[in-house]
């Protein structure tokens, strides 16, 4: 906890401070919230982009000049900008005000039905299953039960779309009467967004803290410490992974303006990421609907399974760009929608390509989605609203040219180029690509919409999906019939891709599509909450209090369940003292070369001992993974096939010369893992001191020297 004071104030200088006046500049927050997220996307896009234009130039290491240089370089020009053009104009109104309408009577009867039931899944009352149990200790719906569920909130929004518009809805709402969330006292509204990022926090820190601490919960980190480790020295990631810098170019910041290794920075910064998916609904919420609604959907963040998987598994570089960028360029993009210029275009080029500096995946979610807005949008509206169409066509071009700025390096797109048109061999992007269709399980259905998603989210949202097609039917206007059409184009999308094995990554598809049904579950529940003021029969009064109490049933016990899930120990935590000692002894130790470590299943314990060690090579996987290559480093298979052989077979004819070929210092070798059965390589080693003399060993790992 030491250094969390210097970690969060290098954070602060290379991803907060630098973008501070570029989001004034191109934009015009409605608030300091909404001011602060955007200097973080913007910090976050622009930093690492000038960073890496000395480290690509001169082919240098990320240092500590680099790093301040970039750092004021945005800051300084951010200032100079805003002195000479000045503030953004606008105002701060959303594309469509207030825009939840009250339920007709219909079609609370079987949204009420809906709620009851999935209360009952949550608590244990009514029939489900225990999928994952160690993830959640919770119980999820069965499939038949989440198709049942599924049929009450369609009915319900039905019924909706049916009599919403007729007089119900109107002539039961008394003369005079306000709806129901704007009567909180304006003192109290200030402090529900403080509220629901401390939760955010709390739900971060609390089972670190508990549990974790010196260690961090999580395998992935370690991958992220290793490429971060490779930018400070060599300024690239390849060979490791074939993956974008942005992530690690900042961590690589953090670490170089304090003096931790990426591995120490971790514990203390990483529970924090959970702020940003709740600032980035937040902003996107308030700017289609208003300060409501996006509280709401920030406080939605906090029951997603989703994003607390990303942390609880270390997958940083996902949530910062799905979760946080993606939304902030889709908030942009709304902007842009409504009041279209320069700055506003500006803004949506670049946090959309730094999308694609950060994340490969998500940068798919962005093409798909803004082919359509192009497709079905940009290209119309030129013939309809030639200001508005111009903009929009001229911020997609120029975001689309950045982003291939900006992959060219990390995918070798000249290498695909040339392959497609027969003159080379290509990289090996295509052959990555293509190792990843049909090769991940898609989610349940149980299990993504009661844990991935969660039941509130999944059912507020479902039913804020027919709350959406009305309100852009009948706000008018093409702001708000876009801004809606592109928050129903990105749930579709991610939903598609969540039970689609050829999608690539179902399972990530999974993970985010809890976050535009956040949004959408909090025009639901505004809805909701909006009915009970508006009745004047008995019949109708008690069907809307029952609904708003289920509903506030449900989501409370959401929840209670995502912070218990937060609060328990980690089945991710592959580390103990005695391994972290090895990994001690061995960044000790590290004059150079490379070091083998046994293959124990899947990539995570080689990569393990490289993060701790401060190597880069040799990973290891087992025969079966080879098989199946899907996370294979670009270097092939045929590095981890030559250290499986060697592992194996320690004496064999092959083992002296694989040594040399690779350089290998050490060899690393698992005796005993806290979450997953260890092979015995460890004894070929110990028997056949000779040649491979131990040099440390403890209870669970055994080092020998190899040279």
């Amino acid at each position: 906890m030491v250094d969390l004071i210097p970690a969060s104030l290098a954070a602060l200088a290379v991803g907060a401070a630098p973008g501070w006046f570029w989001a004034g500049l191109l934009r015009a927050p409605a608030d300091y919230a909404e001011r602060a997220a955007l200097s973080v996307a913007f910090s976050m896009a622009l930093v690492p982009a000038v960073a890496l234009v000395p480290t690509r130039l001169l082919g240098l290491g990320l240092t500590l000049p680099v790093v301040v240089a970039s750092a004021l370089v945005v800051f300084v020009a951010g200032l100079a900008a805003r002195a000479r053009f000045g503030a953004a104009k606008g105002d701060d109104e959303p594309v469509v005000p207030d825009p939840a309408i009250p339920l007709p009577t219909p079609a609370l009867v079987p949204l009420a039905v809906a709620l009851v039931l999935a209360l009952g899944v949550l608590i244990g009352a009514a029939p489900g299953e225990a999928v994952a149990p160690a993830i959640t200790g919770a119980t999820v719906p069965t499939g038949g039960m989440v198709f049942v569920l599924a049929l009450l909130v369609a009915a319900s929004g039905v019924l909706y779309l049916i009599f919403g518009g007729r007089s119900e809805a109107r002539t039961d709402e008394p003369a005079g009467s306000a709806p129901l969330l704007p009567a909180v006292p304006p003192g109290l509204r200030r402090l529900l967004l403080p509220a629901v990022l401390l939760l955010a926090l709390a739900r971060g820190y609390v089972g670190p803290v508990l549990h974790d601490w010196p260690f961090m919960r999580g395998v992935d980190h370690y991958s992220h410490a290793v490429m971060a480790n490779r930018m400070m020295e060599v300024g690239r990631i390849e060979p490791y992974l074939i993956y974008p810098p942005g992530f690690h170019t900042m961590t690589a910041s953090v670490s170089r303006l304090t003096g931790l290794d990426p591995l120490e920075i971790f514990p203390v910064l990483g529970p924090a990421l959970l702020l940003l998916p709740a600032l980035a609904l937040y902003t996107l919420g308030v700017r289609l609907w208003g300060p409501c609604y996006g509280v709401a959907a920030a406080f939605f963040t906090v029951l997603l399974g989703g994003t607390y998987y990303y942390f609880n598994d270390a997958m940083y570089p996902n949530l910062v760009t799905s979760q946080f960028l993606l939304v902030m360029a889709l908030a942009s993009l709304v902007v842009t929608y409504r009041a279209p210029s320069v700055r506003s275009g500006l803004s949506l080029v670049i946090l959309g390509s730094a999308v694609v500096l950060y994340h490969p995946v998500a940068s798919m979610y962005l093409a798909v989605l803004l082919a359509l807005v192009g497709v079905y949008f940009a290209l119309p509206l030129i013939f309809r609203d030639r200001r508005r169409g111009l903009a929009l066509t001229l911020s997609l071009a120029l975001l689309g040219s950045l982003s291939v700025l900006y992959a060219w390096h990390t995918y070798d797109l000249g290498g695909e180029v040339s392959r497609l048109f027969g003159w080379g061999s290509g990289g090996t992007t295509g052959e990555a690509v293509g190792m990843a269709v049909n090769t991940q399980e898609v989610y349940t259905e149980g299990f993504l919409v009661g844990t991935m998603v969660s039941q509130p989210v999944a059912w507020l949202g479902l039913l804020g999906v027919f709350l959406l097609v009305v309100r852009a039917g009948r706000a008018g206007g093409m702001p708000v019939m876009l801004a809606h059409l592109t928050v129903f184009f990105w749930a579709a999308i991610l939903f598609a891709g969540s039970r689609l094995s050829l999608a690539g990554f179902p399972q990530r598809f999974g993970r985010d599509l809890g976050v535009p049904l956040a949004l959408l579950a909090a025009l639901g529940l505004i809805a909701v909450l909006k009915s009970v003021g508006t009745r004047r029969s008995a019949p109708a009064v008690f069907a809307a209090s029952l609904v708003v109490l289920l509903s506030v049933a449900l989501v409370g016990a959401g929840a209670v369940q995502s912070l218990r899930w937060a609060g328990k120990p980690s089945v991710q935590m592959t580390m103990t003292p005695a391994i972290a000692e090895a990994g001690a002894w061995l960044e000790d130790h590290n004059e150079g070369g490379n070091i083998m470590v046994s293959p124990h299943t899947n990539q995570v314990p080689s990569r393990m001992m490289l993060a701790m060690g401060d190597y880069s090579a040799l990973q290891s996987f087992e025969y079966g993974q080879i098989l199946r290559p899907r996370d294979l480093p670009p270097t092939g298979p045929e590095p981890l096939m030559d250290v499986l052989r060697t592992v194996v077979n320690p004496t064999g004819g092959q083992a002296p010369g694989t040594l040399e070929e690779y350089d290998v210092r050490y060899v690393v070798l698992y005796k005993n893992m806290p979450d997953r059965q260890t092979a015995d390589y460890w004894r070929r080693f110990e028997a056949n001191p000779g040649p491979y003399p131990p040099v440390f060993e403890n209870r669970d790992v055994l080092i020998v020297s190899a040279r």
